[in-house]
């Protein structure tokens, strides 16, 4: 909770946070998150791709093996 009383998602599962930053930080292609709801780590790509490309994964291992395909499906020509 906050000062205010209102409850503050930054308390929430510290380690995939700080795992989705350092995916982000060696990507910086793609926009990387962890749902605390959902309980899954979401990639959205900053480059040009397929209209409604998001990745979605459970572990960081899984979320970077699925970044990777969504990169070398990348059409030739297309900025990336």
């Amino acid at each position: 909770m906050t000062e205010d009383g209102s409850a503050s998602s930054a308390h929430y599962d510290p380690e995939q946070r700080h795992a989705a930053a350092r995916i982000q930080n060696r990507n910086p292609r793609w926009m990387v998150l962890w749902g605390v709801s959902s309980r899954r780590y979401w990639a959205f790509p900053m480059f040009d791709v397929a209209p409604g490309t998001i990745i979605s994964a459970a572990d960081p291992r899984e979320l970077l093996t699925l970044m990777t395909r969504a990169e070398a499906t990348t059409r030739p020509g297309r900025r990336a």
